[in-house]
């Protein structure tokens, strides 16, 4: 892949291993037009936009999947040391990994539903260069609701279907997101708690459910603490170009259908023919 050469730090970089390799798909790099959805990590933004994506012919990209395949690769000794330590991987070999990613889109879809990308200024500015944004939508919701989400979050050990045992009701917010549980499993309305025991619960394929191994409430709070420290000049980035739309979660994903209206009351759905300076022509 021409991403790889980057997780050798003594290696120089150059065109090809940002994408342009001559192996990729296409000989010349694809211009892409794009949404993007902002949020805190554990807001759900990945969830929202597998949900949005389909609805408006976009193909959803999540830039730590992208990570999280290139972790399972042989070259990717040093970057797995790098994010074991707590570090952000380098934009530049993001930026090589999503150009390689854009390129195998199918032609047949509007363009692409990025999450988790750009965390940055730096970042936005790059993606400007081959997937210009015409939509960001801003997740919106609590950090205490989030680490309640997180705390509660597990999956299957057969299948691999997530569920997540924290049920919020908060009159105060108006925020209302019951538990995920399996089939027959009770749930009880309760402020930030969970429903039940974990080792009580089986998966409805009859698979023993287990803790997300990423979930630890520390490394959340410090996560949540470094998007703090970039999210509002990344929110103005996007408000100062018109494209920004806020999202303030409620029912989590029972709020789909009413975000789908207002997202297509506003803006159009993405098209081809885009200026590459600013985007979608409107």
């Amino acid at each position: 892949s021409s991403w790889q050469g980057l997780f050798c730090p003594q290696r120089p970089l150059d065109q090809r291993k940002m994408g342009w390799s001559t192996t990729c798909a296409r000989s010349v790099p694809r211009v892409m037009p794009s949404w993007v959805i902002l949020g805190a990590p554990g807001s759900g933004k990945g969830t929202y936009a597998s949900l949005l994506a389909p609805r408006f012919g976009l193909q959803h990209i999540s830039t730590g999947d992208l990570t999280r395949d290139a972790l399972k690769t042989p070259e990717a000794a040093a970057l797995r040391e790098r994010v074991s330590a707590g570090h952000l991987v380098p934009d530049a070999t993001i930026v090589a990994m999503l150009r390689e990613r854009l390129n195998a889109v199918p032609e047949s879809l509007s363009g692409v539903l990025l999450d988790g990308f750009p965390r940055s200024i730096p970042q936005a500015e790059l993606l400007d260069t081959i997937a210009p944004v015409s939509l960001a939508i801003r997740v919106i919701l609590k950090d205490e609701h989030i680490l309640a989400k997180i705390a509660g979050r597990c999956g299957c050990t057969v299948c691999k279907r997530s569920y997540n045992l924290a049920d919020i009701h908060d009159e105060d917010d108006g925020v209302f997101m019951p538990a995920i549980l399996p089939q027959g499993t009770a749930s009880r309305t309760g402020r930030n708690q969970q429903v039940a025991d974990l080792k009580q619960l089986h998966c409805d394929c009859g698979g023993i459910l287990e803790k997300r191994c990423d979930d630890g409430v520390a490394v959340a709070v410090e996560r949540l603490q470094r998007y703090h420290a970039m999210a509002d000049s990344l929110t103005d980035y996007y408000s100062k170009r018109g494209v920004l739309l806020d999202y303030r979660v409620r029912w989590g994903i029972q709020d789909m259908d009413g975000l789908t209206d207002q997202i297509r009351g506003l803006w159009p759905r993405p098209r081809k023919d885009i200026d590459t300076r600013y985007g979608y022509v409107m």
